[in-house]
Formats: C-alpha cells, structure tokens, sequence
C-alpha cells in the first residue's frame, strides 16, 4: 500500500479551470531577420551582410554564426539576438577562432 502524505481529514479543493500555455503573438526584435537567415545556404552571399549589420559582430564569426542559429536556441529566447550572439562566442571558442 502507497503513502499518503496528506491528512484525510482535509477538503480536496477542484481546480477551477484548466492551465493551458499560451505564446504571445508578438515576436521580439530581430526574430524576422533571425528567422529569415536560419533558411539560407550556408554560402550565402548575405551572410556577411546579416553577420556585420544585424549581429555587430566581425565577419569571421559567420561560421560561428551560423552554427548558433543552427542551434535554434533563440526561438525559445526572450531576446533572440543577445541569444546568438551568446552562442556565437561560445562557438567561436571550440571551433578556436
């Protein structure tokens, strides 16, 4: 036989409504063009322009770049650029750039 943990003398109060989770309709900033850039081919020409304008990093982080992206961690973020730029350098340091 279980344990009961709770006394049986005490009322059993009924959730009054179920919890469903809900996702705001509104993105944050920077999730289009992230959104955007996750599609292209990795020898694409405007990832350097994404790598330079959007992230402000330097363009010899666009492999670095792309790998935090792939990652899709930032979908989740409720600031999905400060999201990859942390995983950009996380990923320029094992890769050793």
């Amino acid at each position: 036989m279980a344990k009961r943990y709770r006394g049986q003398n005490l009322p059993v109060v009924p959730q009054n409504r179920t919890y469903v989770p809900t996702r705001s309709a509104v993105k944050p900033p920077f999730y289009a063009e992230i959104e955007a850039a996750s599609k292209w081919p990795p020898e694409a020409d405007e990832w350097l322009a994404f790598v330079r304008d959007v992230v402000q990093m330097p363009e010899t982080m666009k492999t670095a770049v792309q790998e935090a992206i792939r990652q899709q961690r930032w979908k989740i973020a409720p600031n999905p650029l400060s999201s990859i730029r942390t995983a950009t350098h996380q990923e320029a340091r094992k890769m050793g750039i």
